[in-house]
């Protein structure tokens, strides 16, 4: 009996816990898609501006139409100074244009130019003429090289703004979005997607359709079984331009959100 005693006191039993079944919990903050820059390079010896832009977050392989136009983002006008060659994504949807603009004789402007990229892929509708993204070109000190960044246009759906909740239990995954912003009464797809908001692959789970309301504010929760955790990163969500996804135009992806688990 001492011995056993002895024992217990020198070695103690080890005490194995239970797996913990607590939820996995993550959050989304979904913002303006596609995002980029552009470069304005001008050489005033041979009077050519050099106008290169990168985006992400565009439909896989699509085409968008791009000018510079006379205004700034947030006063726009329908005058075109310059077209642009179109943007051409890939399959994760970056998107890259190069042009060389002649006879540029005043370089670039201090003020009065932005740069549109449209929904695409031809402007033969009033959706595909969208502007999806969005620069202001400031040059405030005569500069040859001017950068600027691509953001929200003031069309319709590209100033929505949204937040997104997922939880794991007992293998369930439950997703909450909410989304304001968006055009009163309309209709998006909205998925979960493999990847990221700079490199989005495919659709994971579909969070379809997402209604919104009479004040462009849409709320939806939804639950998958079979899930049991949520991966530190490699999900984004995207909320789409329509239901439609069958085209370029109505997959365009209004808002995108990296999943970041706590």
């Amino acid at each position: 009996m001492l011995l056993v005693l002895l024992s217990l006191l020198l070695f103690p039993r080890v005490g194995y816990a239970s797996k913990k079944t607590g939820a996995n919990v993550a959050y989304a903050k979904l913002t303006h898609s596609p995002t980029g820059s552009v470069r304005l390079s001008y050489n005033a010896s041979t009077k050519t501006l050099v106008v290169t832009a990168k985006l992400v977050g565009l439909a896989p392989s699509s085409t968008h139409p791009a000018h510079i136009h006379a205004g700034s983002c947030q006063n726009p006008t329908d005058a075109i100074k310059y077209p642009l060659t179109d943007v051409t994504a890939d399959q994760t949807g970056q998107g890259t244009s190069t042009t060389t603009l002649k006879n540029i004789a005043d370089g670039i402007p201090a003020t009065g130019w932005l740069i549109n990229v449209h929904n695409g892929p031809k402007l033969q509708s009033a959706d595909q003429e969208i502007s999806i993204a969005c620069a202001t070109i400031l040059n405030p000190d005569a500069a040859t090289s001017v950068d600027a960044t691509f953001g929200p246009s003031t069309s319709s759906n590209e100033n929505a703004v949204g937040d997104s909740k997922l939880s794991v239990e007992n293998n369930t995954l439950t997703v909450t979005l909410n989304v304001s912003g968006l055009v009163p009464n309309s209709t998006h797809a909205a998925h979960i997607h493999a990847g990221n908001c700079n490199y989005t692959q495919k659709v994971l789970y579909d969070l379809s359709p997402l209604q919104v309301d009479s004040n462009g504010n849409a709320t939806k929760t939804m639950t998958f079984s079979g899930v049991s955790s949520i991966p530190a990163t490699g999900w984004d969500i995207n909320v789409h331009y329509s239901t439609d996804l069958s085209t370029q135009t109505g997959y365009n992806p209004v808002l995108c959100g990296n999943v970041i688990t706590n």
